[in-house]
């Protein structure tokens, strides 16, 4: 019985989980607004593959004068001209 709760609570759990995901991908962001680069990197880190790690990117983008806030399309500019396509 006590394994038939966990494994109903795991299925439950794993639902859950692509329901939010689900959400986050459908949530409106506007493209004009600015944000900061841990708000754009905490967006698009799914996408980005795992050996451009965030430091590096944000050094880069740092010396392409991206400073501070931008929209996410110069953002997603800034990461193609460093070699990366989403």
């Amino acid at each position: 019985m006590a394994k038939k709760k966990a494994k109903k609570q795991a299925n439950l759990a794993a639902e859950i989980k692509k329901m939010e995901e689900a959400k986050r991908k459908a949530a409106p962001v506007s493209k004009d607004k600015k944000i900061n680069f841990d708000s754009w990197y905490h967006q698009r880190k799914d996408r980005i593959p795992k050996q451009h790690m965030k430091e590096i990117l944000k050094a880069d983008f740092l010396a392409r004068g991206i400073i501070g806030e931008a929209t996410l399309e110069e953002f997603d500019k800034a990461l193609e001209l460093y070699g990366v396509k989403l």
